[in-house]
């Protein structure tokens, strides 16, 4: 009985120690990913709540460049504007391939 109870044990520890972590998206069971992005505005389109970011390296997921990315449910983004440079939280939804920002700030405001 004892054996029994101690491989049991084992049993779960190695189920748990296999367990990934997974976080809801908006449309369902997905792994999300996030990044921390820094860059410069280049454009900003209110109607569509995006923006082009002239963004630095993002480690461990892509290169520096020139893109739109949309903004979620952020206070800030009706105060940035072209010229400002800003951090964000780069999240990426490997599920469906859709990218968003998150926490948006203004680091350097343009004049």
């Amino acid at each position: 009985m004892t054996r029994n109870l101690g491989i049991l044990a084992c049993l779960f520890c190695f189920l748990f120690a296999a367990c990934e972590r997974k976080v809801n998206a908006p449309g369902g069971n997905s792994e999300l990913r996030r990044y921390e992005l820094k860059g410069k505005v280049v454009k900003v389109e209110k109607a569509q709540k995006r923006i082009e970011v002239a963004h630095e390296n993002i480690e461990g997921f892509m290169e520096a460049m020139t893109m739109f990315f949309t903004v979620k449910d952020d206070a800030n983004f009706e105060q940035v504007k072209a010229g400002d440079l800003i951090t964000a939280t780069l999240i990426y939804n490997s599920a469906d391939n859709r990218m968003w920002l998150e926490n948006l700030k203004v680091t350097t405001a343009t004049p």
